[in-house]
């Protein structure tokens, strides 16, 4: 059953916990989730205390106490190893929530021309946070490393399945995926497949 995470700096509300408890109980079943409501009810919020839980999960059920060394997370626990693909304009309110409400994750921004390309120092980091863009531009790089979370946010940028942006994201590995959005629905109940894939 969910616990909220001594480490989360915010007090949810009732819907909001609900939503953590639902994201909760799909990761321990072993099914993704497509988290959508409207604008401003708190789907980051629900989902970094979703993050901070899938780190304590991901930490009890390690066999054994791993060696702290250069490439490891800065608490010297298992680092989660999340991704989250969002749009370019977000990626700075998604690092100050994640600051104000999760400092105890260790979190880098990959984008940009002068991003990093060692996939061990990505893969030391709890949270990366990446555009829809670079996702197709890095897939290569990006495939290498086995994603405990992939988290879209703004998830309706994959609407289009055939589009080189869907097809890169959804060819990413991990153990556990949630896509994210305010108007999951634009056109057509179709736009809701990639989503939900």
């Amino acid at each position: 059953s969910y616990t909220v995470s001594s480490e989360l700096r915010a007090e949810l509300r009732p819907y909001q916990l609900q939503g953590v408890k639902w994201l909760a109980g799909h990761y321990n079943d072993g099914f993704g989730a497509c988290l959508a409501d409207d604008m401003g009810l708190g789907k980051t919020l629900q989902t970094i205390a979703f993050l901070l839980y899938a780190k304590e999960q991901k930490n009890k059920s390690a066999q054994s106490p791993a060696q702290l060394d250069l490439f490891q997370s800065h608490t010297g626990s298992e680092p989660l190893t999340a991704l989250i693909v969002l749009p370019a304009s977000l990626i700075f309110n998604w690092r100050i929530e994640l600051s104000k409400f999760a400092p105890s994750l260790f979190v880098c921004s990959h984008t940009g021309p002068k991003r990093g390309k060692d996939t061990r120092a990505l893969a030391s980091h709890d949270i990366v946070l990446t555009t829809y863009h670079t996702v197709r531009q890095d897939l290569e790089l990006l495939s290498r490393i086995r994603w405990h979370v992939i988290v879209l946010d703004e998830s309706q940028m994959i609407k289009n399945r055939t589009s080189e942006v869907a097809k890169g994201v959804l060819s990413l590995e991990a153990d556990n995926k949630i896509s994210l959005s305010g108007t999951p629905i634009e056109n057509s109940l179709s736009d809701l497949w990639s989503q939900m894939e």
